[in-house]
Parts: C-alpha cells; sequence; structure tokens
C-alpha cells in the first residue's frame, strides 16, 4: 500500500503485534523515540510545512516569478504537498481521541486525498525536471516547450490522470475492527485483498519505480551539463590564454545549433551575451530545482524501497519494522520542507519573497494614507489659506507668488510626516 497517512504503520500496532516477544534495550529504546517523533514532530511538520507550502504559491503566483513555466509546477506541487499534510494532521488527531478517519465516509475520502496527492506530488517533480533538462541540454527549444500554457496543460493532465488513478482507494479502503487491539480502524478491506495485491504492484511501478527512475537519470544528466556549464564560465572569467583541446570541445558542446536563413542547412554560431546572462539565470533556477528533486529521491526512495521489500518477505522482525517507521518519518518530511529548500538555494526566489513582502507593506501604507487623505486635504487647504493671506508686497510678481505658495505647501507636507502620526505619503 502506498504510503498513505491513513493506513501508514504506527508503533501502537507494532507493539501489539510483538507484545510477547523479547526486545532488546535498543529496541525499546528506538520504539520511545518513535513515539516521541510521532506526537511531537507530525504537529511541527503539519504547521510550519503548510506555512511554508502556502508562501511558496504565493510567491510563485504573485511576484515575477509567475513567468516562468517551472513556477507553476513548484506551485501545484506546494498545493498537493498541502493535502497531504491535511491528511496527515487528521490522522494525529488520534492522540486526542479525535477520531475522524475511522468514520465513513472520512475514511474512504482522506485515503483518497492522500493517495492523489502522493502520486501528484512524484509526478509534479518528474514533470519540472524533464523541463530542465530541456533548458539545459535544448536551450534554443526552451522558448516554444517549456511554456506556462504547456506546464497549466500538464499539470491539468497530470491532476486528472492521478484522480482516475487512486478511484479504487475509495473501494478498497474502508472502516473496520482490528484484531491486534480490539479498535476501529481504518485499513483494507479483507474482501479486496487480491485486487489490491495487482493494484499495488501497477501502483508501485506507476507511483516508484518509472518516476524515480526518471528523475535519477535526468538529475545526473542535467547535473553533468551544469557543471560543464560552470566549467566553461570560469575558462571565459579567466585572463586570456591559449585554450586547450578539452577546453575547445567543451566551448563547441555549448555553441547554438540554429537553422540557417534559407531554411535548409544548420550552422553553429556562439550564443550572444544577452543569451549568456539568459543561460546564467537558467542554471541558477536549474540548480534549485535540482537540489529539490535530489532531496525528494533521497527522502523518499528508502521508504518505497522497505515497501517493495515487504512485498517479497513474508515474515518481518520488528527492527525492520521500526526502521519502517523511521523512514516513514523521512517520507512525510519531504511535504513540508521545499519552501526551506527553494530559499537555500534560490537566489531570485528569496528576492521574490522579500518583493512580496514589501509590496504588501507598501499597499497596507497606502491605503491607509488613502484612509487620512481626508484631514491631510483639510491640513492643507487650511494653511494654504494662512499663507495666501499673508500680506504680500506689490512689486512680487506672479510667478514669485506661485512659488511662495508652493514652498509653503512643502514645508506643511514636511511637518506633517514628521508630527507623531507618521504616514508614507505618495
Amino acid at each position: 500500500m502506498r504510503n498513505t497517512p491513513t493506513i501508514s504503520p504506527t508503533m501502537a500496532d507494532t507493539a501489539v503485534v510483538l507484545a510477547g516477544s523479547n526486545l532488546t534495550a535498543t529496541e525499546v529504546v528506538l520504539e520511545k523515540i518513535g513515539d516521541f517523533l510521532n506526537f511531537y514532530y507530525i504537529p511541527v511538520l503539519v504547521l510550519f510545512g503548510t506555512i511554508g507550502n502556502i508562501l511558496s504559491v504565493l510567491v510563485f503566483f504573485k511576484t515575477k516569478l509567475r513567468k516562468l513555466s517551472s513556477s507553476y509546477y513548484l506551485a501545484a506541487l506546494g498545493l498537493s504537498d498541502t493535502v497531504y499534510l491535511f491528511g496527515l494532521f487528521v490522522t494525529w488527531l488520534d492522540f486526542f481521541q479525535v477520531h475522524i478517519y475511522t468514520r465513513e465516509p472520512y475514511c474512504q475520502l482522506l485515503t483518497y486525498m492522500s493517495g492523489v496527492s502522493s502520486f501528484l506530488s512524484v509526478w509534479y517533480v518528474v514533470a519540472f525536471t524533464f523541463e530542465r533538462f530541456i533548458v539545459v541540454r535544448y536551450p534554443l527549444k526552451r522558448q516554444s516547450w517549456c511554456t506556462v500554457r504547456r506546464a497549466k496543460t500538464i499539470i491539468a493532465c497530470l491532476t486528472m490522470f492521478g484522480s482516475v488513478l487512486c478511484v479504487p482507494y475509495i473501494f478498497y479502503a474502508g472502516t473496520q475492527l482490528s484484531e491486534r487491539n480490539n479498535l476501529i480502524i481504518c485499513d483494507l478491506r479483507k474482501e479486496y485483498k487480491a485486487q489490491m495485491e495487482i493494484f499495488n504492484y501497477i501502483d508501485t511501478v506507476i507511483v516508484f519505480v518509472v518516476p524515480f527512475t526518471m528523475i535519477v537519470v535526468l538529475n545526473s544528466v542535467t547535473s553533468f551539463t551544469v557543471w560543464r556549464f560552470a566549467g566553461l564560465r570560469r575558462n571565459m572569467t579567466l585572463p586570456k590564454r591559449k585554450p586547450s583541446n578539452l577546453e575547445i570541445r567543451r566551448q563547441m558542446s555549448f555553441q547554438y545549433f540554429s537553422t540557417h536563413p534559407n531554411g535548409r542547412n544548420g550552422i553553429l554560431r556562439r550564443p550572444s551575451m544577452r543569451e549568456n546572462r539568459m543561460l546564467h539565470s537558467q542554471m541558477k533556477v536549474t540548480k534549485m530545482l535540482l537540489l529539490v528533486s535530489s532531496v525528494f529521491v533521497c527522502l523518499n526512495l528508502p521508504s518505497y524501497v522497505m515497501r517493495v521489500r515487504a512485498f517479497v518477505e513474508s515474515e518481518h522482525s520488528y527492527r525492520l519494522i521500526l526502521l519502517q517507521y523511521y523512514f516513514y518519518i523521512f517520507f512525510i518530511t519531504n511535504f513540508g520542507i521545499n519552501f526551506i529548500l527553494y530559499c537555500i538555494s534560490g537566489q531570485n526566489f528569496r528576492k521574490a519573497v522579500i518583493e512580496m513582502f514589501r509590496r504588501q507593506r507598501q499597499n497596507r501604507v497606502n491605503q491607509e494614507a488613502i484612509s487620512g487623505c481626508g484631514t491631510q486635504s483639510e491640513l492643507l487647504r487650511a494653511y494654504g489659506n494662512l499663507a495666501l493671506r499673508r500680506p504680500s508686497t506689490p512689486m512680487l510678481s506672479t510667478t514669485t507668488t506661485t512659488t511662495t505658495n508652493r514652498t509653503a505647501e512643502t514645508l506643511l507636507w514636511k511637518e506633517y510626516a514628521d508630527s507623531p502620526p507618521v504616514m508614507n505619503l505618495p
């Protein structure tokens, strides 16, 4: 079964299963640590992970980053991760005897939602990993292939496919009495055990084998290309010297292949200065996405490997169950740390976050200024009338009088700005 929060292994169940067995001191300590993490770590992860995911979505949609097609994949990833964290939080409420997911139809609904979000999180990572591969390896095709419209279409198709693929969860999951601890749980229905085994094999191939293979292969090729590009940039910034044969081949590999004006022959050309800057900017985004996808693989791979091992082996030791539980902690961590990864590795993302908060603060100040415009206008009118009533010399011209009035108004604005109710006026 996929690592959904509604049917994931818990330490309470494993303790009941092997209560009669002799546990070593190490196993007892590991079990207590697991219980501690389950009780305290999950709510912290859900809280900060949800805040981070929502902030990420706002940054990708409300800043200049919305012009990038990869931003839509990352925003969709943030939404799917938030849905998964919501299901995880509902499961955690069992500690306080708030049994929601063990009731009909919440059991089926939460299992389905967690299954869909888990599928989408994997394939959204595959989508932007493939896009980065195109950007790095085939830069001339970036403008035609890596577009916002195409990204929206791919996201819609993946969402529809995942929603249909996970429909069996609605029928296979249900509430039943557990023979281990005599409690009502949300688990697989026994009458669908044979069908669920077939579905598990299909699900493992679609959600684990295929996407993880694609991510590893594409990341390897993309990382190698980025490494070569970084070496080329270092050579270009060094003092002029005679390049070696290896450097010449590297430079040739980064030359653009463009179509001749006659449309028949292809020619090789060196990228211009503008294209070099654009490539450098794309490389920054690529490095950030490489980190995100690499961390995704590292945190998800152990849990999926343990799941495959559970299919093969019929008997499981208690240490193996403990190890699976800790790998499950790694698995759920991936749904709440992307915002931190964006801030660590993405310079453009950090600037966009600062810009968004700065713009929100400026809008709030402007609204406060607009709400106080009536009082400010009355003060200006009053001080302006006083300035006009001052006796003027007959020799002063109209231009001089206008300049004096403007000076008075300027002083008035300065005095008002320095007064206690400070406002940032436009």
